[in-house]
């Protein structure tokens, strides 16, 4: 009880300090301030430009450096909780404290084969085909704009249009769309598909067909080659769909073993307790010799 109380008086002083150093409005503004600027250079020196990487393309809206200064401060977090329980239990520090600290920076680090690294790469996965599957439904409105009978809407104000349209790929829409009043279509097209990996499925077909169509001047012609490359367009579509539901379907595969893992482990478990009884009630007789 007597450590206890010391730490409560350590922890009332300092905060006592604290109240008197920052008690007038201009030094809490100050000290505020200069409390912000540490705290920003801090996570500017832990950024890991490969884990924002790596954010960015799962989905996650969140800072590499917040992520690094979460992950130690876990780890400390933990290690200055049982530092603390040991000092109030008058205990030694264990090593195995250190251990757990160090499985915590194990297990958050963004490494592919560890499980948060997996996580980033489930996301990034599943950002690619949901990415893939805008995409495709662009080329669709796209090649429907270019066969209405009655007019189509310039490329330009299309991709501006149908951008609210996508979640994934709305940026680049709005960007193509600047793009090509102020550089031309050309130009703008060839940056919209190399925004996509060199080793994309189906990117360069998406290329070709824009700029072949773009590049007509004839509305008839180019609304034929478009009925011409509808099969290429459905191709991409079936193949789309079916890495989609395969991906869905592993994931589902993964969900339904792990109730049958937990079976198992649970029944050799329970095996292992019940001749480890059997062998205990015997008082050490050799039944099993």
């Amino acid at each position: 009880m007597e450590r206890v109380l010391l730490l409560i008086a350590i922890c009332g002083v300092a905060y006592l300090a604290l109240l008197v150093f920052v008690s007038s409005s201009s030094k809490r503004e100050r000290y505020a301030l200069r409390l912000g600027i540490k705290w920003t250079a801090i996570g500017e020196k832990v950024q890991n430009e490969r884990l924002q990487q790596l954010l960015q393309s799962g989905g996650l809206s969140v800072s590499a450096g917040k992520i690094t200064i979460f992950r130690y401060s876990a780890a400390l977090l933990y290690l200055a909780v049982q530092a603390v329980g040991g000092f109030v239990q008058v205990a030694p520090f264990s090593g195995t404290d250190l251990l757990i600290a160090l499985l915590i920076l194990i297990v958050s680090s963004p490494m592919r084969y560890l499980p948060f690294g997996w996580l980033l790469a489930w996301l990034h996965q599943k950002t690619l085909i949901q990415k893939d599957g805008e995409l495709i439904s662009f080329i669709r409105l796209y090649e429907n704009n270019r066969l209405r009978k009655r007019g189509y809407v310039q490329f330009g104000a299309f991709c501006a249009g149908t951008a609210n349209q996508f979640h994934y790929i709305r940026q680049e829409l709005y960007e193509l769309s600047e793009r090509a009043v102020d550089e031309g279509t050309e130009k703008a097209i060839e940056w919209f598909c190399g925004k996509f990996p060199e080793r994309h499925a189906f990117i360069n077909d998406i290329r070709s067909i824009l700029l072949a169509t773009e590049g007509m001047d004839d509305d008839n012609e180019a609304a034929n080659y478009l009925r011409e490359q509808g099969k290429i367009i459905t191709k991409i579509s079936s193949d789309q769909y079916l890495k989609k539901w395969s991906f869905i379907g592993d994931v589902s595969t993964i969900i339904n073993v792990i109730p049958s893992i937990a079976t198992f482990l649970m029944i050799v478990s329970l095996a292992m307790q019940y001749i480890m009884l059997i062998k205990g009630n015997f008082n050490g007789v050799g039944m099993f010799q």
